[in-house]
């Protein structure tokens, strides 16, 4: 049998990660199953990989040759460095011949994380996501592009480099698009903002396309033109531990960005309220402490109502400070 143009025979990277995805094969959560997809649908030679690595698991022979090649002192380490071995010598006998296995299938993986809480994934590509607290993608990696589809919420990508294979996040009807660089897109009440920390990334919307650099911000929204600006020095690391430095911000913007830390939500009684400006520094993680600092800086009150509290101007009554509106 020829081998397919379209493949190679698997490298020893290869062949060192599929053998530690087939070691922790049987105890798998269903997220890392899902990443290990995604790394079988980066590169044919990775499917070949995974098979040989498997193979040689089920295979006897193999397997005590391994057992007599494994040097490192760690049960996990003797067994990979010893399939890694067994795996070489399988493919240097191969030539040009190799059985290929189907893909698994390319279905996206979705990554959450609840109120209050934060998450980093570190993805096969050695690209990172982390993700804010009540935020939601869904990661679809495949030969030609590493797309992310932003549902909810707010998040940063650390993304490796690999020309070939472009990073995109797709936020509503914005798209950002990177190589390799840091940045974050945020979905925010009408809005979608991306802050760059490291790099370089293209947004496009609508047809235009805009490019942000390092120390840089943009804020897209349907209602208004674009709003480009620069960052704090410390806008990363902010980031990083749930601060939120607000400049002249929009009331609705900081109001969803503390939403996503308390379970008993923040609402309006006027979504008028949405557009008055705040400006401050507030622990997000620390949604009641610094709901009450908001209330004090624009003159206003706030009502709770089982699971939901009301911000509303002091001289409207409680009563009339419950509504329907975020």
């Amino acid at each position: 049998m020829r081998a397919n143009d379209n493949w190679r025979l698997p490298s020893e990277e290869d062949l060192e990660v599929a053998a530690d995805w087939a070691d922790r094969l049987p105890d798998l959560t269903q997220t890392e199953r899902a990443e290990l997809e995604a790394w079988l649908a980066g590169a044919p030679s990775r499917a070949a990989a995974f098979a040989l690595m498997r193979d040689t698991q089920r295979d006897t022979a193999l397997l005590d040759a391994a057992e007599r090649v494994r040097a490192a002192p760690a049960k996990r380490r003797h067994l990979r460095m010893g399939l890694i071995a067994a795996g070489v010598a399988m493919v240097a006998g191969l030539s040009v011949v190799v059985l290929m296995r189907p893909y698994l299938s390319e279905r996206p993986i979705d990554l959450a994380t609840p109120v209050g809480a934060r998450a980093e994934h570190r993805m096969s590509d050695k690209s990172v996501i982390t993700l804010a607290a009540d935020t939601g993608v869904s990661v679809r990696y495949s030969r030609a592009a590493r797309d992310v589809a932003l549902n909810k919420g707010d998040a940063v990508f650390d993304v490796a480099e690999d020309a070939k294979r472009p990073f995109r996040v797709q936020a509503g009807d914005t798209q950002v698009t990177a190589v390799g660089t840091t940045f974050e897109v945020e979905l925010v009440s009408d809005a979608v903002q991306v802050r760059v920390f490291d790099g370089v990334v293209r947004v496009n919307r609508d047809g235009a396309e805009r490019r942000v650099g390092k120390g840089e911000w943009l804020m897209l929204a349907a209602d208004r033109a674009p709003v480009q600006g620069r960052l704090g020095p410390d806008s990363y690391q902010a980031w990083r531990s749930d601060w939120l430095d607000a400049d002249a911000l929009p009331l609705k913007y900081v109001i969803a960005r503390l939403n996503r830390y308390t379970l008993q939500s923040v609402a309006l009684h006027d979504t008028a309220l949405g557009e008055l400006k705040v400006s401050g520094r507030f622990k997000l993680d620390r949604p009641a402490e610094s709901l009450a600092m908001i209330a004090a800086l624009l003159d206003m009150r706030t009502d709770p109502d089982g699971r939901k509290v009301y911000l509303s101007p002091r001289q409207t009554s409680p009563e009339g400070a419950r509504g329907p509106t975020t």
